[in-house]
């Protein structure tokens, strides 16, 4: 649809037949610049929020949460995801097995397919699983350093 408009546009435009006019000043927003704590998942969030998110940041700076570990947690950026339908405590292990790892979250949940541990390449959740044992039930994602989701 957008490149069958500037297909139609643009030859007018360059002939002149579409005159320039300045963006009005009402109804305009600033778009901050994205920071990498930008990426964090606050997996209190909506499945489909954090679905959005995960699609939007990335490549850089990607969706990731923190997952404990001693002596300090670690990263786990997330590639690709999707949300379902299911219910549990938000961070919560809801099933990891070859189709994903669900993790619940404010409202549904969400299915990871691919992911990456810090310093690590990128595995699907299958691979992931052969080294990392999740059940469910297990509540291993934090919100941030240190601070795990109240149960």
């Amino acid at each position: 649809m957008g490149a069958e408009l500037l297909m139609r546009t643009i030859p007018d435009y360059v002939a002149g037949k579409i005159p320039p006019r300045p963006q009005p000043t009402e109804g305009i927003s600033y778009a901050p610049k994205i920071k990498k704590q930008d990426g964090q998942i606050d997996w209190t969030q909506p499945a489909r929020a954090i679905w959005n998110r995960v699609r939007g940041l990335v490549p850089w700076p990607g969706a990731y949460t923190h997952v404990p570990a001693e002596p300090t947690p670690y990263l786990l950026k997330i590639w690709e995801a999707e949300p379902i339908q299911q219910s549990g405590t938000p961070g919560q292990i809801l099933n990891a097995d070859k189709h994903g790892i669900v993790v619940a979250c404010g409202q549904d949940a969400l299915r990871i397919r691919q992911l990456q541990l810090e310093s690590g390449k990128r595995l699907t959740s299958p691979q992931f699983l052969m080294g990392h044992q999740l059940t469910p039930g297990q509540k291993p994602f934090l919100s941030g350093l240190g601070q795990t989701f109240p149960l």
